[in-house]
């Protein structure tokens, strides 16, 4: 089972009853399998009897009149034993798998409440930067005293709440994404997705960006997620892939697949050249009721044709 020091992903998955009852069963069966009274296979004991048999009739020279009977007690308590001992190590191993099956089924609705509890955190410290006006650093948080420096430290426990949200919703999404897509969430996370929707990451100023990737929020990064109202948790890993289609990819394709270029084509149009006029020219009569026209002036003359050059 998977476990977890953070405060906000322990206190997520407190919200679903049925990740918790799940749990109590899993850690019941682990239990209940170490505390398990020790004892032998069916071999083992059927050995121990044989052993003990030999041992006698090597002293005495009889062999145990009970040797049977001794033989099939052992045996089938031997049995007995064994049987409980697999069905104790199979339910907990079924029952493993059930809770992290549960868990990842419910992972939609825990990082719906992340997602809430992320809204909560930046619409205080939306209001305790209000509060703050000017003041940038802890040291003019202190000069200025009073209300300024109430907010500086209401920011900081926020800043301890905002990191433990981030890093609890990357947990439970690399828990439920499928094997063959974790190496693309996790080059979305270094790219600095699935932290604010609706923004290109070029639009998000670069401090903010550095801390996004990094996941090193400063005070200076809570102020501008909560004034910007774009913060958000996906609330799976296809939620994730379409917000950062949306950031990054057009969104029209021609039938053929290709992105669709709305731009209109230009086609410049070539100067006319001037018509070539050659010794041998003459001007068409078309009317024959009409004088014969004149030749036309040359402009032109017939180049040489290119020697004929066998090869061999």
């Amino acid at each position: 089972m998977r476990t977890s020091t953070n405060p906000e992903l322990t206190a997520a998955w407190a919200t679903v009853p049925d990740v918790a009852k799940a749990r109590e069963r899993y850690e019941e069966a682990v239990r209940l399998r170490r505390t398990f009274r020790g004892g032998a296979t069916p071999t083992a004991a059927l050995t121990g009897v044989q052993d003990a048999a030999i041992a006698t009739f090597t002293a005495t020279g009889k062999w145990p009149a009970n040797f049977a009977k001794d033989a099939a007690k052992a045996h089938a308590e031997a049995v007995v034993w064994e049987a409980e001992v697999v069905a104790l190590r199979r339910a907990e191993d079924l029952l493993k798998f059930a809770a992290e099956d549960t868990r990842d089924t419910m992972a939609p609705d825990v990082l719906a409440h992340l997602d809430g509890r992320l809204a909560e955190i930046l619409a205080a410290a939306k209001d305790a930067s209000t509060a703050l006006g000017d003041v940038t650093t802890p040291e003019q948080a202190i000069d200025a005293g009073g209300e300024a420096l109430d907010a500086w430290r209401q920011l900081t426990g926020l800043l301890s709440d905002l990191r433990n949200v981030r890093a609890a919703s990357w947990d439970v999404l690399r828990s439920v994404t499928p094997e063959g897509e974790r190496a693309r969430l996790r080059m979305w996370a270094e790219q600095g997705h699935g932290e604010v929707r609706g923004v290109r990451l070029e639009d998000i100023p670069e401090h903010v960006r550095s801390a996004v990737r990094n996941q090193s929020y400063s005070i200076a990064q809570l102020r501008w997620l909560a004034h910007s109202g774009a913060a958000y948790v996906p609330t799976s890993f296809d939620d994730l892939e379409a917000h950062v289609v949306a950031a990054t990819e057009p969104v029209s394709y021609t039938d053929d697949g290709r992105v669709a270029n709305y731009n209109p084509d230009v086609a410049l149009i070539p100067a006319p050249r001037p018509a070539q006029v050659y010794p041998h020219s003459s001007t068409p009569h078309i009317d024959h009721s009409q004088p014969t026209p004149g030749r036309p002036t040359v402009n032109a003359t017939v180049p040489d044709p290119s020697p004929l050059a066998y090869s061999y």
